[in-house]
């Protein structure tokens, strides 16, 4: 089909999504999409005027059976799964110019985000995630009590009409993030079927899969430079919002806690349901690992 539609041939990329298929057919791709994971076109119509050049534009080709299909303009770059090797090398160059995009790709939602872009009540926002965190604080292991007893309250902080909800993408994994091979810049961020209308900062989280590797039966580590690393991001992305005030700040730090919670600190059942992990959970030693080595001390 992809042939028929394109005139190309076609070779499947290197990397695929587990509820997808992608196919290089020239200056675009195919992506076909299981049932049960369509692309809502008209909304990544407003999240590509937030992210300008970052994002690949989607079309709807109509379905080929039980299958959704797409065409996007081609992303360039590779993953950076597959970057590793040359993002760390010359002491970490060519990361730190990747780390640099990346804040300035955060802070973009501050300023990009469109007025008329549908939007969640916030209230009914502040409701659920307050539901949630306080199942978290009933199940995790109480080595995490100290920090969600820190975000819990301040909740009504980010869940405000004074505090923009933007697109955040949920799954900042390596794979989804492409980088020039030659200088580290930020080429694209991919498969934007993971996106939530949620405060601003709650997707902050992402960063910490730049300053580390998850190592087999080892679990995940930090670079030996990782704070270095991490301080450069956090000058870039505050140098990227302009003044922002220290109210501003803390509320960022709240949110980027939660969306690390939200993300990490739940397991599912064979349902799909949502329960409180627990010690052995590999989730829950990536949180808590994160937690400690990026959560500023007093």
């Amino acid at each position: 089909m992809a042939e028929t539609i394109t005139g190309y041939s076609v070779i499947p990329t290197n990397v695929q999504g587990g509820n997808s298929y992608t196919l290089d057919v020239g200056e675009f791709v195919i992506q076909s999409r299981d049932a049960s994971s369509p692309l809502d076109i008209g909304f990544l119509g407003y999240v590509e005027q937030v992210y300008t050049g970052l994002m690949p534009h989607h079309e709807s080709l109509g379905k080929l059976g039980h299958l959704h299909v797409y065409q996007m303009r081609k992303v360039y770059g590779v993953s950076m799964y597959l970057a590793r090797n040359q993002l760390h090398s010359d002491n970490y160059h060519p990361l730190r110019k990747t780390l640099r995009d990346y804040a300035k790709f955060f802070a973009s939602a501050w300023y990009n985000t469109p007025i008329e872009m549908p939007r969640p009540s916030w209230k009914v926002l502040l409701a659920q995630y307050s539901a949630k965190l306080s199942e978290l604080r009933e199940g995790v292991p109480q080595r995490f009590h100290l920090t969600l007893d820190y975000i819990i309250p301040r909740l009504p902080k980010i869940f405000a009409p004074d505090w923009p909800l933007v697109p955040n993408h949920t799954d900042l994994l390596e794979n989804n993030t492409h980088v020039d091979l030659a200088t580290g810049a930020l080429a694209a961020i991919c498969d934007w079927r993971d996106i939530e209308i949620t405060p601003f900062g709650m997707s902050l989280g992402g960063l910490e899969t730049m300053l580390g590797i998850n190592r087999v039966r080892v679990g995940w580590c930090y670079h030996s430079n990782q704070q270095d690393l991490r301080d450069l991001f956090w000058e870039s992305f505050y140098e990227s919002m302009a003044s922002v005030s220290n109210d501003v700040r803390g509320r960022i730090e709240a949110a980027r806690l939660v969306g690390l919670f939200m993300t990490h600190g739940f397991n599912y059942d064979a349902s799909g349901n949502p329960f409180a992990a627990s010690d052995g959970n590999a989730e829950l030693d990536y949180l808590e690992a994160v937690i400690l080595a990026s959560t500023p001390k007093n």
